[in-house]
């Protein structure tokens, strides 16, 4: 029997979850089994858990996160039980100090190690409340709780299944705090062992759980549960004040959490709560900034249709982890874009991220007339030149956006090239150049390649036609003295395969995880875009000190400058052309001048963004 069985839910973490599964296969004690419990992905995820052989991978329909646990739990075979979620990360000795825990403390309701949060490139260490630097028992996981940070986290717990049988699982039918709900019924009946070691990582993003998440508005069940205990005597008296204590501090956090999104109403009907009492300086603190109209720092909401947008994605979890967060607080929201309901977002500014249609108006009307004192702002990273050659009626085209772009007070175009065809679609003074860009010191730290025969050429991002990694494939059969490999996934995946049968130049590396260390393997990447607003990728490798192949599409010619080669899109003898003659192009000199031109690209970017945001 394994020592441990680490449980994984997943759902639709397809960015994530080999990171995840890999942090697990890395743990220095390595007698454990791994179960995946996929909750009715729809994004490919549980492909890259049933690639690894290894691995149990049970399917379910979606029920939701503590179904997927508690299936986990069931299905598992040791007698100690791990928890890992499948955006987050275990440092190589997360298992190893979790045994030495169970030798030590073996009386213990759950054993648990310090961890750290992770946004953008920044990780803090949480501290937790009367952890030094040795392993220690809490005898009271409320007295603990209720100062500060929790000291169980649902990727840094292990719990017996001994405990698990008495206290029960996770509850289902609870949508938030039920990992909390848990973590109090076991700190009812017993110790909690803790590791000072910080050997979990939980990341922070908009694709994750920070700013996408409701803000709650009131007391959330495992609270009204334990306040019903307190009140029917349920309670062991040694615990009766730290549990007062400890729903208290629930309180003010909720009250705290919407007094920071402008919910000020909200929050002081939370703190006159005469539970609240009990952490009199924090309820004070809270209550005095309700009137101080917090937030002192301006918010910024962005709005985005789908958590998982690729580059836009890392753009803007750039911008949020910037020092541009001491002056702004952002917040992140998905919504249908087309639901024409509206609320106030108590912003100064709104950025809207998705693409414009027919369909936005209405909603984009109502978000004008709900947020009259908000500058609306649009990025426009969707629509080119390039992409309106593809649609049926480019007149029609036009006048929806001109529509769209007449209800924002600025379009903000991400390329030179895109701003001179927007420059056609709305007054020059309603239109803010600002050249995509995001924080880059893990690329800019690739070391130098010496190109060697045969030559390794790099392409990835997401297979779909706009990309043109079919008319690269195509051109690859007539380049056998050359390496392919592509990364990433998509909707065009069976099709691109389809295309390489047979090529045994041409590698398909799923979906990439460590783009950085992609690039180091990689003398020259292409990107045979039929249309491409900016192009992320181009910049990637640029920063990487990389020379490129690029198409002649909107912002991508920009880019080329003095570090590749520019051909005309969707031409597959163009394309062959540029490629067959790398083995005599100066791809040294190209790798130096690209790092070169992109090395202040972040900073000039954040300048750019700086400027913009003062004057709204």
């Amino acid at each position: 029997m394994p020592n441990f069985s680490v449980i994984i839910p997943l759902y639709n973490k397809v960015k994530s979850i080999k990171a995840a599964l890999d942090s697990v296969l890395a743990q220095t004690e390595t007698s454990f089994e791994i179960i995946v419990v996929d909750d009715g992905s729809s994004d490919g995820s549980s492909d890259i858990v049933a690639a690894i052989p290894s691995i149990r991978l049970i399917r379910q329909s979606n029920a939701g996160v503590s179904a997927a646990r508690n299936r986990g739990i069931a299905e598992a075979q040791s007698d100690y039980l791990a928890f890992l979620d499948a955006d987050d990360y275990w440092k190589p000795d997360f298992l190893q100090h979790i045994y030495s825990l169970i030798q030590r403390y073996p009386q213990a309701g759950a054993f648990a190690t310090a961890y750290e949060l992770q946004q953008g490139e920044q990780r803090i260490a949480q501290p937790i409340h009367s952890l030094g630097k040795q392993a220690l028992l809490i005898e009271d996981y409320f007295a603990v709780a209720s100062r500060g940070n929790l000291p169980l986290t649902a990727s840094s717990v292990c719990i017996p299944r001994t405990v698990l049988d008495k206290v029960g699982g996770f509850p289902t039918e609870q949508k938030q705090g039920e990992d909390q709900d848990l973590w109090a019924r076991i700190g009812l009946f017993y110790p909690i062992a803790l590791h000072p070691a910080v050997a979990v990582r939980y990341i922070v993003s908009a694709d994750n759980r920070v700013s996408v998440n409701c803000i709650p508005q009131q007391e959330l069940a495992f609270s009204s549960r334990l306040q019903m205990q307190l009140e029917q005597g349920q309670i062991p008296e040694s615990k009766r004040q730290t549990v007062a204590r400890y729903i208290a501090g629930h309180l003010v956090h909720i009250a705290q959490l919407n007094v920071r999104h402008g919910q000020t109403a909200i929050a002081r009907r939370l703190l006159a709560d005469p539970r609240c009492n009990l952490v009199w300086q924090r309820k004070l603190k809270w209550w005095l900034l309700s009137f101080l109209s917090w937030p002192t720092k301006p918010k910024i909401v962005h709005l985005l249709n789908d958590t998982d947008m690729g580059g836009i994605k890392s753009v803007i979890d750039s911008l949020a982890a910037s020092y541009l967060a001491n002056d702004y607080q952002f917040e992140f929201i998905c919504l249908k874009p087309t639901f024409w309901w509206r609320k106030p977002y108590h912003a100064r500014i709104i950025m809207i991220h998705y693409a414009s249609n027919w369909r936005t108006l209405p909603s984009l009307l109502c978000l004008r007339l709900c947020n009259p004192g908000a500058k609306i702002l649009l990025q426009e990273h969707h629509y080119t030149a390039a992409f309106e050659q593809t649609v049926p009626s480019p007149s029609r085209f036009r006048q929806m956006l001109r529509l769209n772009y007449l209800l924002v007070n600025q379009v903000i175009a991400v390329s030179q090239g895109q701003a001179k065809w927007l420059a056609c679609l709305l007054a020059q003074k309603k239109l803010t150049v600002i050249p995509q860009s995001r924080q880059l010191d893990s690329f800019l730290t690739v070391t130098k390649k010496t190109p060697t025969l045969p030559l390794v050429l790099g392409a990835y991002g997401r297979f779909h036609w706009q990309k043109g990694f079919d008319t690269l494939l195509e051109v690859m059969r007539r380049l056998p003295d050359l390496q392919l490999r592509l990364g990433g996934n998509g909707e065009q995946e069976s099709q691109l395969r389809e295309l390489a049968s047979g090529l045994s130049n041409v590698t398909f590396c799923g979906p990439l995880h460590d783009v950085p260390g992609f690039l180091q393997g990689c003398d020259v990447i292409v990107i045979p875009s039929r249309f491409e607003p900016f192009g992320l990728v181009c910049l990637e490798a640029r920063a990487a000190g990389r020379g490129v192949v690029v198409t002649d599409v909107d912002g991508l010619p920009e880019q080329a400058k003095d570090c590749g080669l520019i051909v005309k899109a969707d031409d597959q003898e163009a394309l062959y052309q540029a490629l067959h003659s790398l083995t005599e192009q100066p791809l040294q000199r190209w790798g130096e001048n690209a790092r070169d031109l992109s090395r202040d690209s972040w900073t000039v970017y954040l300048q750019r963004w700086q400027s913009l945001l003062s004057r709204c």
